[in-house]
């Protein structure tokens, strides 16, 4: 209209806050105005008016950051799970420079072992890793069984254990299995060993060897991985196929809370799991029922003399043939 005007201006979108990532609070009010192509009306100069500064309109936005305490708060997810990609990018990004500036391989495998002393819990990892899809511990290996949990422990060698004979563990990893064929969780346990050396193919190895399993007398497979990064509270491992496996330091008994808090809740159930387990149950429960066609007479005879007999009332003797063999139970 001949009262109005149209400008264009650019206005800013911000989405809401992912557990991921956020941007930096903006310090002027009208720095809203950015990034995104938008009409507005803006009165005529008679009226107050809001104008929009080319130095506001040019300034660049802030770069997105890592929200670590969010993501150190969050259970366990995969990699693929994470369905904002600007937030992936920016946490890979992040774990780009970690491993960038990374001094593991410098300062070598005895400072290396030293700084890995401690609680860890695993963050992220790929879906197609062997820690995430069956888990370190194996207890997540069947189909309706998943991984909600995982978490390890380094330690250094105890003197005492030599004068007790306890056997010497130096690492353990706990992990937390959901099962949803019966709707609950349950929490698996495995101890060893680990040493740290240099990999022929460049960087720092690690390889975790566990000895004692809950449950089972087998030992596991080793578990190994390249140290890409290890600092005061996140650890990045690298897995055999290259994935990520994203750590944070934890003590002790945020840990074992954790662990607890995580094997009491409740499972959603898959019907199709709880079809299966219901006829499994059944069939193992299952007795083959013989229709006992007896007189009533006869059965109370049989009561009576304390003779044990088939259900058409044959007497079943256990003490065997008269020729001595002892092939089992016979009937007369």
């Amino acid at each position: 209209t001949s009262s109005h005007k149209h400008v264009c201006m650019l206005a800013l979108v911000l989405s809401s806050a992912s557990l991921l990532i956020g941007r930096p609070p903006l310090a002027s009010p009208r720095a809203t105005v950015r990034l995104c192509a938008a009409e507005a009306v803006v009165a005529e100069p008679a009226e107050e008016a809001v104008a929009v500064t080319a130095e506001e309109v040019e300034a660049p936005a802030e770069p997105p950051r890592v929200r670590w305490e969010h993501l150190f708060a969050a259970d366990l997810a995969s990699w693929e799970s994470i369905d904002q990609p600007e937030a992936k990018a920016a946490l890979e990004e992040e774990l780009e420079r970690m491993e960038a500036g990374s001094a593991a391989e410098l300062l070598g495998p005895a400072a290396v072992r030293e700084q890995l002393i401690g609680c860890w819990k695993l963050l992220l990892a790929p879906e197609a890793d062997a820690a995430m899809r069956e888990g370190v511990t194996a207890g997540a290996s069947a189909p309706h069984l998943s991984l909600c949990g995982h978490f390890q422990t380094f330690s250094k060698p105890d003197p005492m254990d030599v004068l007790t004979g306890k056997p010497a563990t130096f690492m353990e990893t706990c992990e937390v299995v959901a099962d949803s064929r019966v709707g609950r969780a349950f929490s698996t346990t495995v101890k060893g060993g680990f040493h740290v050396d240099a990999d022929p193919l460049g960087g720092l190895r690690t390889v975790e060897m566990y000895t004692q399993r809950d449950g089972a007398e087998e030992a596991l497979p080793p578990n190994r991985w390249n140290c890409a990064h290890v600092g005061s509270e996140i650890r990045v491992a690298r897995a055999p196929g290259g994935g990520q496996r994203v750590y944070c330091r934890v003590d002790a008994e945020a840990m074992r809370a954790e662990l607890a808090r995580l094997a009491a809740e409740a499972v959603e159930v898959d019907p199709k799991w709880a079809e299966q387990e219901a006829e499994q149950a059944a069939a193992e429960g299952a007795v083959e029922e013989v229709e006992d066609n007896r007189p009533l007479w006869q059965k109370r005879i049989d009561e009576a003399d304390g003779i044990q007999r088939s259900a058409n009332g044959t007497p079943i003797i256990n003490h065997g043939p008269i020729g001595g063999s002892n092939d089992g139970p016979r009937t007369q």
